[in-house]
């Protein structure tokens, strides 16, 4: 078992036995995984109190950093390094056995206190900082406030010599440390509940005991058969007698410290919190007990590191999915607003047969003509510039685009549907995951489901290629260029000859190449409309509604000689109408 300092300084006034002297509070800390507090002043104070008789006559060998916001000290025949995380959420003091340092990405500090000899370990009376004293008048401070946490090297003048963190600010200043001695005086208590009658009265505890930290409080009521969310108001004297001799209770357990950490079961074991007492408001929960403060202290912060890990990986998985199925739903609201418009097929037929059989009536150069139809009349617009017959045409050819748009729409409709209904079943199933190792499974289990929404290994590998490349109808894989430089290399390197060659007409865009050999046989129709959709999808053109694309195979395409990049000649070519589309399973 640690040694432990009792703590001289601290009074506690008015409590019915005034001789009592407060020992230290370890540092409870209620755990939240976005913000594990270990940076209670109890807590450091402990573990100061430890550092002192374990460094005490130790030669810096070594200061430095390898990982953000956080600095390592390393000692001289000594196997332990000094671990001070400055990381917002995990402010932190302890001993590390065996810590390695990495070969590369490590930065060397505070250069003047290599070969420093440690005099001793200090805890500042009423702040959380703590400090080592060195032989030539240098000290090691570590300032443990929250964002702001940092370690300076102090000099014997009392000024900044280097810092951790912010160096150009603050070197060659003075801090400013907080002056006086830690008093818990409970008149302090009576004055805040009287003062604050609307706050709770476990906010008032802390308002007038801010060293307490957030958990012991929770005990402190718990004890007194009180709620925390108890209001002020409600604050009397039997209220502060009673809470009195709860916290003399707690006062008096602290002076034999035992550090233990209380855990939730969740799949993985998950620290709830974090003290030197039994706690009786989480007696439901395991404590496991520890000799060391410092194995711990790093049993939580690994304990926390796996639980951000798990967080990080859901949360990204999470919000992918979350994105598509809003542009989803967006995408959907609009595709069913435009269905009204698409389905006009048999009225373009109509106006055609219609013009059709009237051709002898028609002024040339009429902007519209009034033709009979069953019982009454039916005008229909026409295009001054066109014959009448071309006027027909045309009405033909929009019932035939109307008709195709119409079924792709359709179609697309119900893929949409089907891939947001995907998405909201991974989404639920990813809410259910307690562990990295549930993760890693759920993650195998649905390699092809996560691919369609870009997520997983399939997809980096897919982004990591030079090319976007998408898979269509058949199982054929359609190739896409990224850049001009890129069009030039897919076009002239790495299409085939017999390969499938699209690209929007009469716009700038990408290259897109339909691998004829990726598929069993050969390319149907709908392949080579996807594969177009996805040229016009990647063209100034993507926000029509359709575009004209041109089609050919790759041998008919060539480069003339000192050409821009992606500048290329077509010796032949068919033009496909297509939806500026990617292929519902590919979209991200």
């Amino acid at each position: 078992m640690e040694s432990f300092e009792p703590l001289s300084h601290a009074r506690i006034n008015n409590l019915s036995t005034p001789n009592l002297r407060f020992i230290g509070n370890l540092g409870v800390f209620q755990y939240i995984v976005d913000n594990i507090m270990l940076s209670n002043y109890h807590a450091l104070r402990y573990v100061a109190s430890s550092l002192d008789s374990k460094l005490k006559g130790a030669k810096v060998a070594s200061v430095f950093s390898q990982t953000r916001n956080e600095l390592v000290v390393s000692f001289r025949n000594h196997v332990e390094s000094l671990i001070v995380s400055c990381q917002p959420h995990a402010n932190a003091l302890y001993l590390h056995t065996g810590f390695t340092r990495a070969r590369t990405n490590a930065v060397d500090l505070f250069p003047d206190a290599i070969d420093a000899t440690v005099v001793s370990t200090t805890m500042h009376p009423s702040d959380r900082i703590v400090t080592l004293k060195l032989d030539v008048g240098l000290s090691i401070s570590g300032l443990f406030f929250g964002a702001k946490a940092n370690v300076l090297l102090i000099g014997p003048d009392g000024k900044i010599r280097d810092s951790f963190k912010e160096a150009k600010k603050l070197v060659g200043t003075e801090p400013r440390f907080r002056d006086g001695e830690l008093v818990y005086d409970l008149a302090l208590l009576d004055a805040a509940a009287k003062a604050n009658p609307e706050l709770a009265l476990a906010a008032i505890i802390k308002k007038a005991f801010p060293s307490l930290g957030n958990v012991l409080v929770e005990e402190v009521l718990h004890r007194s058969g009180m709620s925390g969310l108890t209001s002020a108001s409600e604050y009397t004297e039997e209220t502060s007698r009673s809470i009195l001799s709860s916290l003399q209770q707690v006062l008096q357990e602290l002076a034999s410290p035992r550090p233990r950490v209380y855990i939730e079961k969740m799949g993985e074991d998950r620290p709830r919190a974090f003290s030197l007492i039994p706690l009786h408001h989480l007696s439901k929960l395991e404590p496991r007990e520890f000799d060391s403060i410092h194995d711990a202290i790093r049993y939580v912060l690994s304990r926390q590191r796996a639980t951000d890990s798990l967080t990080d990986g859901r949360s990204a998985i999470a919000l992918r999915l979350r994105r598509f199925i809003e542009k989803a739903r967006r995408t959907l609201k609009a595709i069913e607003d435009d269905l009204h418009d698409t389905a006009r097929a048999n009225e373009y037929e109509r106006f055609g047969s219609l013009l059709m059989t009237h051709l002898r009536i028609i002024e040339k150069g009429a902007k519209a003509v009034n033709v009979p139809d069953e019982s009454s009349h039916l005008t229909i617009p026409l295009d001054s510039r066109l014959t009448p017959a071309q006027n027909a045409q045309r009405y033909f050819e929009k019932a035939k685009k109307s008709r195709l748009a119409y079924q792709q729409a359709r179609e697309r409709l119900q893929n949409l549907r089907a891939s947001s209904g995907r998405a909201s079943t991974l989404l639920d199933a990813l809410a259910l995951l307690n562990t990295k190792a549930e993760l890693k499974v759920f993650m195998a289990d649905n390699v092809d489901a996560l691919d369609e929404f870009g997520i997983g290994e399939k997809s980096k590998e897919r982004e990591q290629r030079p090319f976007r490349i998408f898979t269509v109808d058949g199982g054929f894989e359609v190739w896409a260029g990224k850049s001009s430089a890129n069009n030039d290399l897919l076009t002239l390197k790495y299409a085939k000859p017999n390969d499938l060659w699209f690209h929007a007409r009469g716009s700038s865009g990408s290259h897109v190449v339909l691998k004829v050999g990726s598929g069993k046989g050969e390319p149907g129709k709908k392949a080579r409309e996807q594969a177009a959709g996805i040229a016009a999808y990647y063209s100034r053109m993507k926000n029509a509604k359709m575009v004209p694309v041109a089609m050919t195979e790759k041998k008919y395409v060539r480069k003339p000689k000192g050409a821009p990049p992606g500048t290329v000649v077509l010796e032949r070519e068919k033009v496909i109408f297509a939806e500026p589309a990617l292929p519902v399973h590919n979209r991200p």
